[in-house]
């Protein structure tokens, strides 16, 4: 039972934090839509990265109970409890990546503005760097094996996310943190 306790307590932290970078894109999104925002949603955005995970991780729990009972529950035979996970993730990842996108085009556009001094050359520059700053904290490296199948890529994903996103939280720490004066 408490190894069992444990998988779930790793399963529920690691999918929570897909849903807080999910919250770090939607809070930089609106930031950037809506300039104007009286409502900071802050109880919306915990129930998105504590209470998504948490609808999900008891499902999957009682998935596992009922489909695959067996051992610790660190294999899976079967693959329906497992996407009861893995399709929140997947969804998550999707719609980080999509506004990182939106948050690109709406930097280009700022950018291209008549507001904005410099040549092309320095525009250029500052998106490139913009765009390098929100890679972290979007999470944009878990898009390169969200879509690919577990079996087929999975020695390539361990390596490129124990390389990538083990140094995820000090990349955002340096870049936000500690070269930010503002803090």
């Amino acid at each position: 039972v408490g190894c069992k306790a444990i998988l779930v307590f790793f399963q529920y932290g690691v999918m929570a934090n897909f849903y807080w970078l999910l919250v770090e894109g939607l809070y930089l999104h609106i930031l950037l839509v809506l300039i104007f925002s009286p409502n900071r949603h802050f109880t919306v955005y915990l129930l998105i990265g504590w209470g998504i995970p948490t609808i999900f991780i008891i499902t999957w729990t009682v998935t596992r109970i009922i489909l695959e009972d067996t051992g610790c529950w660190d294999t899976n035979e079967h693959s329906g409890p497992w996407w009861v996970i893995r399709i929140p993730i997947l969804i998550s990842i999707i719609v980080n990546f999509i506004l990182f996108i939106s948050i690109i085009r709406i930097l280009l556009q700022k950018l291209r503005s008549p507001d904005v001094g410099g040549n092309d050359q320095s525009q250029y520059k500052r998106l490139a760097k913009s765009t390098l700053l929100l890679i972290p904290l979007f999470g944009v490296h878990y898009t390169v094996f969200a879509l690919f199948p577990d079996r087929s890529s999975n020695n390539y994903k361990i390596i490129f996310e124990l390389c990538l996103g083990s140094f995820q939280g000090l990349i955002v720490a340096v870049l936000y943190c500690f070269l930010n004066s503002e803090v």
